[in-house]
């Protein structure tokens, strides 16, 4: 699953950045690393997401977002 295929409102966990080195290291030196968890926040028209990353925000468009491998982030307490 990509980042580009969540909703609103999920909670995921990065896995591979499958995208060319330069946007690569640009996510990477924001904190867009493989473990970490982010939350999907918004959409745009265009397709592009607001996620939330600690206690940032940032825009990612949409073919970054299809770069973005996660997984789902099952909540444990019930």
């Amino acid at each position: 699953m990509t980042l580009h295929d969540c909703a609103p409102g999920v909670r995921v966990r990065l896995g591979r950045l499958r995208l060319p080195g330069p946007d690569r290291l640009r996510l990477s030196g924001l904190g867009f690393l493989p473990g970490h968890e982010v939350l999907v926040i918004g959409r745009g028209a265009a397709g592009g997401l607001v996620v939330a990353l600690g206690d940032a925000r940032y825009a990612v468009d949409a073919d970054t977002a299809r770069g973005i491998r996660v997984t789902a982030v099952v909540d444990s307490h019930v």
